[in-house]
């Protein structure tokens, strides 16, 4: 049974409520129509004026497994209360100067609500980077929500941050339990559907990924999951042309960091094409030329990388070296 405390920020079908929370309960338009279009209230579809329910009333296809919206009923939000204002940052590590200068240009960007993009390397620790805008809002009483379009991603922040932060964190994705009210929420992108005005701070992680990248509902998601005065934050260690095209037009700040945390420049692979590969190859040998860079490695234990072609191809190359490293062990 569904606790009212539970559905502050949250967005609900009436079918999901009791009528006892329905009356303490905003309502918006579940289906609106602009231009002629019918459009959904909670995701932004577009609806096909082919779905209809017997009855006559329009429907979303596009959501349909978070509930059905239907243009005979209403939708139903509780708007969100500040929680309890208290210290919540336990973690004790030290960032490095280029993270420093990160996590502060994010602080900076939250006084100011600038929406911003933080385009860092993999692995230049881009989670420990956002600990102090995170425990920023929360110590002020605020909700802060980090989401990711993986599961994986969701399961190894929270992780992470059940460590770092003292308060409690809900954890939302397909399969997880129920939800329950915290400060601090981590979601799956699609989780941010069943919100509404919800968070302060949210925080996107892998904006480049699918299935967030290119989707018009999880970009609505976000717009409609926060406050009108949030601040949001996408993280990303490749960019997309639409965050790009956001950043020239000024309407979202970007912070870089080229480097991963021990201060070493990336590895830049070095191109060698090899013009007789596959002649070599058919003939059951490997080519000179990669014969002396496969010995190299042998030697060094550098990372080297072999492409080829076809996967049957592949199979060949991965026999003859295989062959190769027993006869040299």
């Amino acid at each position: 049974m569904l606790e009212l405390q539970d559905c502050l920020g949250r967005i609900f079908t009436e079918s999901q409520l009791e009528s006892s929370l329905r009356a303490q309960a905003k309502e918006i338009p579940s289906i609106r129509e602009e231009k002629g279009k019918l459009h959904c209230g909670r995701c932004n579809s577009l609806i096909e004026r082919e779905n209809q329910l017997p009855v006559g009333a329009y429907y979303c296809r596009e959501c349909l497994i978070l509930g059905r919206v239907r243009s005979d009923q209403k939708l139903y939000y509780f708007p969100q209360e500040d929680f309890p204002k208290k210290q919540v940052l336990k973690w004790q590590g030290q960032l490095t100067e280029f993270q420093g200068k990160v996590s502060k240009g994010l602080l900076d960007a939250l006084e100011k609500r600038q929406n911003t993009l933080v385009h860092a390397v993999t692995g230049a620790g881009k989670t420990e980077m956002i600990y102090q805008v995170i425990a920023r809002v929360i110590d002020r009483g605020g909700s802060v929500c980090l989401a990711s379009p993986r599961i994986d991603v969701c399961l190894e922040l929270y992780r992470r941050l059940k460590e770092d932060f003292s308060c409690e964190i809900a954890l939302l994705h397909g399969e997880s339990e129920a939800y329950f009210r915290s400060p601090l929420v981590i979601a799956t992108t699609h989780q941010l559907l069943k919100f509404y005005r919800a968070f302060d701070l949210l925080i996107v992680d892998e904006v480049d990924a699918f299935p967030y990248v290119d989707n018009p509902i999880l970009y609505h998601a976000v717009e409609r999951s926060v406050k009108e005065d949030a601040t949001t934050i996408f993280l990303t260690a490749t960019s997309t042309d639409e965050l790009d095209k956001r950043v020239q037009k000024g309407q979202l700040k970007r912070l870089s960091l080229p480097r991963r945390f021990h201060g070493n420049p990336l590895t830049i692979p070095q191109k060698v094409w090899l013009s007789d590969f596959q002649n070599y190859l058919q003939k059951k040998k490997i080519a000179p030329k990669l014969l002396k860079y496969i010995e190299k490695q042998r030697k060094t234990q550098f990372p080297l990388l072999i492409f080829a072609a076809e996967f049957k191809e592949e199979r060949i190359l991965l026999r003859l070296c295989r062959s190769l490293c027993r006869m040299k062990s």
